[in-house]
Order: C-alpha cells, then structure tokens, then sequence
C-alpha cells in the first residue's frame, strides 16, 4: 500500500455537519441561532461547490485546504507525518437578525465546540485542533450589499504507516 495524500475535509464535514435540506438540495450544515433566535443553517462547501458556475447563496461555509506539510518519522521511510491547515470561511451577508460580527462569532464558537467533541473520532484523522478562533474581512462594492468572511483554521494530524 502507498502513502495518501492527505484532505481531512470530507471526514470533518461527515463529523461535524448536519444533515438539511435548503432550497430542495441535501447539505451537511452547521446550525446557528440569530439574533431572534431562529435556526440558521450554514452548507459546509468545498471550493469547488462555493465557486461553481452556480454560486452557492449566503451564508455558507466554504472549507479551504491550506497546506499539508508532511515528513517521513523513521530511519526505514516507511512512517508518513502530516499536518493539514484547514480554513473555514464563513460568508454571510447583514440583513434582518443576522447581525454583523456577533452572528461571525457565533457560527465561529458552533464549530469549535463541534471540532472539540469530534476532535479523535473522524476515520483518516488523528487528532484535529482549531489553532484560530478566527479573523474578520469584508468585501464590498458601492451599492451591492456588504459580505462579512470570518476565518477559522484548523489543524489535522495523521500518520501512516506504508506497507
């Protein structure tokens, strides 16, 4: 057997994610209250499905792949190390009760508190930690409405052994 690349992301949607169906297609979500205290759900998208020809609407989660830096453990080569960085990227628009930064924060501390209880349970992952709370940034243009972008970033740790 040959050493892997090494994409957490699928494992981490399929732990933390939620089953929904929004707009009569199935996600994997991440839940939140608003300021009122209704249930929104965020879709946790790869790039690909964020950026298609058919852009996902807000509020969303896109789950980037930052690097996987990876080195050999042993004498032998046979023991692979890897570490992926992984950033959330949750875009939401204001509007009514979805308030500017808090509802950032709020989706920020749904997934921590989810990264935390399935920290050592994903199948391909040895260990995954959020090593930032997260960042804020905006784009906008004059008369479109502002898109907030709050940034989480994860580590995942796996070692494998090739056979």
């Amino acid at each position: 057997m040959s050493v892997a690349a090494f994409d957490p992301r699928e494992d981490i949607r399929t732990a933390i994610g939620y089953a929904k169906y929004i707009r009569g297609e199935e996600f994997s979500t991440v839940s939140v209250a608003d300021s009122r205290g209704d249930a929104v759900f965020l879709p946790l998208l790869m790039p690909h499905e964020a950026h298609s020809e058919k852009p996902a609407e807000l509020p969303y989660i896109e789950m980037r792949l930052v690097s996987v830096p990876a080195s050999t453990m042993n004498i032998g080569g046979d023991v692979h190390y890897s570490e992926a960085y992984l950033d959330f990227k949750i875009s939401y628009i204001v509007r009514d009760y979805i308030d500017g930064s808090a509802f950032g924060s709020r989706v920020c501390s749904e997934i921590v508190d989810k990264i935390m209880e399935n920290r050592a349970t994903t199948n391909d992952v040895l260990f995954c930690e959020v090593i930032d709370d997260g960042r804020e940034m905006f784009e906008g243009v004059a008369g479109n409405p502002l898109v907030f972008h709050r940034i989480l970033q994860l580590k995942c740790n796996r070692i494998q052994k090739k056979s």
